[in-house]
């Protein structure tokens, strides 16, 4: 058939089909030589899928889907593995090969009463069961990755509100630098000023007490000089009295 992964392409919708067909299908699964491929044939033939899909591909399938979900199964175990939540298929696949989930917890009673009035074959009603089930665990898993995806929206609004805060802050010391930047800035013109102002005053009041100290001594010489001029005019007056 060459490569059944470019001819057949598995949809979730297909995906889903071969879980629910699987485990409501489980006493084919003897264990013996070659019984799974022979169930495998059933399911390609009860699917229509003949010509599609070989029963080999079919069961590949079934055992990735299977070892997939053991080996997540045991990160889980050893500690978390955060691919658990983004794989689809892990509640799926831990209800189906694991007897926690009772498939009656998902049946409501009014299709258990559907169920005993039509009263189909059991094979059928086991199908149904899982289908039903299968919906609920599915119904669950988008419930908890629209729970995961609100978290990691009430994380970016975090974040980007302590961003925002941060940036306020920051805006704030910047503002705050410039202000008392700016009130040195005054405060040095003030002092300069003031400075300056000081230094004009004790300028003029050296230049006046200069020239006040000039005239006093031009005043003082006059006295001396006029005091002089008297004396020599006595002494004269005087010699020319004696002779």
């Amino acid at each position: 058939m060459g490569s059944e992964e470019g001819v057949f392409k598995w949809t979730d919708a297909n995906t889903a089909d071969l879980i629910v067909w699987r485990v409501s299908n489980n006493r084919l699964f003897t264990g013996r030589r070659n019984a799974a491929i022979k169930a495998f044939e059933l399911y390609v033939k009860e699917k229509q899928l003949e010509g599609k899909v070989t029963p080999a591909w079919v069961r590949k399938k079934w055992e990735n889907l299977k070892q997939k979900y053991k080996d997540l199964k045991s990160l889980n175990m050893a500690g978390g593995d955060t691919a658990i939540a983004t794989w689809k298929w892990y509640a799926i696949m831990d209800g189906a090969l694991s007897s926690e989930i009772p498939l009656n917890h998902f049946i409501k009673p009014d299709h258990v009463t559907s169920f005993a009035q039509d009263a189909p074959p059991i094979k059928q009603r086991k199908e149904e069961d899982w289908l039903i089930a299968l919906r609920e665990m599915e119904r669950r898993q988008e419930e908890r990755e629209r729970q995961a995806a609100e978290r990691e929206d009430e994380r970016d609004r975090r974040a980007a509100a302590r961003e925002e805060e941060r940036d306020r802050r920051a805006a704030e010391r910047e503002e705050r630098r410039e202000r008392q930047a700016l009130e040195r800035e005054e405060r040095r013109e003030r002092e300069m000023f003031a400075r300056e102002e000081r230094w004009e005053k004790e300028m003029l009041a050296r230049e006046e007490r200069q020239e006040r100290e000039y005239r006093e001594r031009e005043e003082r010489r006059e006295r001396e000089a006029a005091a002089r001029e008297e004396r020599l005019f006595k002494l004269l007056e005087t010699f020319l009295a004696n002779k």
